[in-house]
């Protein structure tokens, strides 16, 4: 799935973990873009940088993907189950 990055920085500050956003328009990109719209925050909100396809299943340490992004993704995943 293409994706953006986010650093966030925790209160020590040699480390940082690479937080993925689903970029709301990744067909746009051309690979010079200074930011992209991410499908997680409100209209206007963007992030610096390129982005890249990232798995879906990521388990490399000191990554994930945003929450908010996959539920975009996978808006089924967000529902509860039926009773």
């Amino acid at each position: 799935m293409l994706a953006t990055a986010e650093l966030v920085r925790s209160s020590d500050p040699k480390k940082t973990e690479t937080v993925w956003h689903r970029p709301t328009d990744p067909d746009a990109c051309d690979g010079n873009c200074d930011y992209h719209t991410v499908a997680c925050g409100e209209p206007g909100i963007s992030l610096p940088g390129g982005i890249r396809d990232v798995p879906e299943d990521l388990n490399e340490p000191g990554q994930r993907w945003c929450a908010d992004c996959r539920i975009e993704q996978n808006p089924d995943e967000s529902q509860e189950p039926a009773a």
